[in-house]
């Protein structure tokens, strides 16, 4: 499995996701709402053991791992919640087995890993508060999300 961040122009999602079926197992991203390369890597650990252990509650290895990123329990909010939309231009592409440039290169992105980057921001968008970014070390903070996608296996 590769992470890879990338630019590019907005655009239907369904074209995109239609773009890079015959490429493998691939998910994209809205990367405003990544929150760091280990937030996503941890994300995939989790879902790569719940299909193996058949605790998923998805149907397919890229929609698991949606689920346990958005930190969401139900599969259209995690979704809604990190899922690319017409005006996304900053995508967090995870390549299940396949070429990340191959895939990069159908859908005319370039590559930006620092849209990975952690940011407070971000994590205020995708769903902490003051209070809880507040409540550890500034070293620390980007470490919340990764106790967000573990919460998963006890909410599912």
């Amino acid at each position: 499995m590769e992470i890879v961040g990338a630019r590019g122009p907005a655009g239907a999602p369904e074209e995109r996701l239609a773009a890079v079926r015959r490429l493998g197992t691939v998910q994209l991203l809205d990367a405003r709402l990544v929150l760091g390369p280990d937030h996503l890597l941890t994300a995939a650990d989790h879902a790569e053991r719940a299909m193996r252990e058949g605790t998923n509650v998805a149907k397919t290895l890229a929609v698991e791992f949606v689920v346990y990123a958005s930190g969401e329990r139900q599969i259209g909010d995690a979704l809604a919640k990190m899922g690319i939309r017409d005006t996304t231009t900053e995508f967090a592409v995870v390549v299940f087995g396949g070429d990340p440039a191959a895939v990069l290169d159908a859908l005319r992105l370039t590559r930006d890993d620092a849209v990975l980057a952690f940011h407070r921001q971000k994590a205020k968008e995708y769903g902490f508060t003051d209070l809880e970014l507040d409540s550890v070390p500034p070293d620390r903070v980007s470490d919340l999300v990764l106790e967000r996608v573990a919460l998963v296996d006890l909410t599912k």
